[in-house]
Parts: C-alpha cells; sequence; structure tokens
C-alpha cells in the first residue's frame, strides 16, 4: 500500500534529519542541507507513531538542547500544520515538558508517554553546513535575529521585503524591527523598488566567517512537511475507499496544497479521467518526490 511504503521514506528522510543533528542515527544524507528544527519537530511529532525509537531518540536531543527550539516560532507554524499535528504535537510536548525543564505548547489533553531517554544524543560539530541555523542562534539568541540572519545567508545574491521574510515565521512588525536594528548596526542596508523597501545583507567577512560553512541548499522545509504530511493524511484515510473517491479525495488535498505546491515548484501528475492509472502515476510521483528528498 502507498501509505506503507510512504511511511518507510518518510521515516528515512526524519532520521538522516535527526542523525544530522546528533541524534543516535545510522544515515546521514543531509550534511550540505540547512536544516530547520522547527519543522523537523512538528514533521517527527506526526510520524512518531510510526516509529517510537525516532520519537525517544528525538525526545531525548530535545530534552538536551531545547534551549535551541523557539518556541513562539512552533507556535507560529503550528498554525500552518493543526489539522495533521494538533494531537501528535501535543502528545510530544507534553512528553517532552515532563523530562525537561521545556515549556512547549499543549493544544489537547495529552498524557505524557514514560520514556527512558538513551542520554547519546550530542550537538553535532558547529563545522556542519547543516547546522547553520544553530549556530546563527548560539551567537545571536534563538528568535528572529538569528533566523532573519540565516534566511539571508542562504540567500546571498537575493534582496527581501518585509512580507517575503515573513515566511521564516514571524510577525512582520517583529521582523520590521530587528531589520531596522540590524540596518542601523551595518548588517544590512534598505534601497526602494517601487514603493517597496527591500533589505539585502551586508556580508561582513569578518562578523559573518564565524558562521561559515554555509550549506548548498536550504529548502523550504515549512512547505514540504506541509505538503508530505497532509497527502500522508489523506492515503492513509482513503486507502480503503474505492478508486474512484480516493482519486476524489487525493485531488481535494492538492487543491488545497496549491500555494505549498506553486511554491516548492513540483508537478503532481494531471487526471485524465482513467481513476487507475492516476492512482498508479500519484503515487509513483509522490514515492519519487520523497527519495530525492532523502
Amino acid at each position: 500500500m502507498l501509505s506503507k511504503r510512504l511511511d518507510q521514506s518518510l521515516l528515512n528522510l526524519a532520521w538522516s534529519l535527526w542523525t544530522e543533528l546528533g541524534v543516535a542515527g545510522v544515515k546521514r544524507k543531509h550534511q550540505e542541507t540547512l536544516i530547520l528544527v522547527e519543522e523537523l519537530i512538528i514533521f517527527t511529532t506526526v510520524m512518531a507513531e510510526a516509529d517510537p525509537r525516532l520519537r525517544d531518540e528525538s525526545l531525548d536531543w530535545c530534552s538536551q538542547f531545547h534551549h535551541f527550539i523557539s518556541t513562539s516560532r512552533l507556535k507560529s507554524l503550528m498554525k500552518d500544520f493543526e489539522k495533521v499535528a494538533e494531537k501528535p504535537f501535543s502528545k510530544y510536548a507534553a512528553s517532552l515538558n515532563a523530562i525537561s525543564q521545556a515549556n512547549w505548547p499543549v493544544y489537547s489533553d495529552s498524557p505524557p508517554w514514560s520514556i527512558i531517554l538513551s542520554q547519546k544524543s550530542v550537538l553535532r560539530p558547529h563545522s556542519s553546513p547543516a547546522l547553520l541555523n544553530i549556530r546563527s542562534r548560539a551567537i545571536f539568541g534563538t528568535g528572529a535575529r538569528a533566523d532573519l540572519i540565516t534566511f539571508f545567508l542562504v540567500h546571498p545574491d537575493s534582496h527581501f521585503s518585509i512580507a517575503e521574510t515573513a515566511e521564516i515565521g514571524y510577525s512582520k512588525r517583529n521582523l520590521a524591527e530587528i531589520l531596522n536594528d540590524l540596518r542601523l548596526g551595518g548588517l544590512f542596508n534598505i534601497f526602494m523598488q517601487g514603493n517597496q523597501q527591500r533589505y539585502r545583507l551586508i556580508k561582513n567577512d569578518q562578523l559573518f566567517s564565524v558562521l561559515n560553512p554555509i550549506p548548498k541548499s536550504a529548502p523550504s522545509w515549512r512547505h514540504i512537511f506541509k505538503v508530505l504530511l497532509t497527502l500522508r493524511d489523506c492515503a492513509k484515510r482513503s486507502e480503503d475507499f474505492s478508486d474512484s473517491t480516493r482519486v476524489v479525495e487525493i485531488r481535494s488535498c492538492l487543491a488545497l496544497l496549491e500555494e505549498s505546491i506553486h511554491r516548492l515548484g513540483i508537478s503532481p501528475p494531471s487526471f485524465h479521467g482513467n481513476f487507475p492509472s492516476y492512482l498508479d502515476s500519484f503515487s509513483e510521483w509522490l514515492l519519487g518526490w520523497v527519495s530525492y528528498l532523502e
């Protein structure tokens, strides 16, 4: 079934990302890929049901390094994921709160799991390109300031409006205040494009050398995980339905995900009237995309 094959690929992806952060795992395929820990946590809370060891080892890492995790950003991102992640996230958060000094939001009544921590987790050396955001938070503090620096560093030849930087998961007002502070500090310049203010990072080699190396790729994990978790939920809910009903469910989910799909530049297969053929092509497309992400 699609849902079982999909889960295995999604778990491979989650393990590789967590292992790169320092969880006791084996597969590491994302050394040159920026990891954003809040998105990974939300993704993992949903996948925890399929792999209790992933759940326990990721909680082990979070219990030790939760000071590098932005609670406000978690709350902001959860607005995108609440339909598929609210209950599993609450269970995960309640468990972490019970074993550490973290104070993550819990959205539903969720007694914690009984967890025995392995205490095997470490924080990978800060020379890892994938840990750029963690490195930035260690210097600039866990929050919007560090995340803005990361965002601009992984888009070195680009300039952005405040509205465009809101993609990282903070309010426009907060981002505007921080960008103006950083501009006064000489880290950014500002210019007008039409009637819009745009910001560009001034790369001071002396300051930013401590943040090197920069990862080669910076996927939009927010949109990737939103698409993956929504389609996973759809596949699981509809696996016993008739072919025609499954197609209707899938196409309804894809319609709801239109903005994220557009941002990611991916192209799900079109429907040409044959239900079994469409389901085969959809499964092949989805599994192929996840394999590429792995």
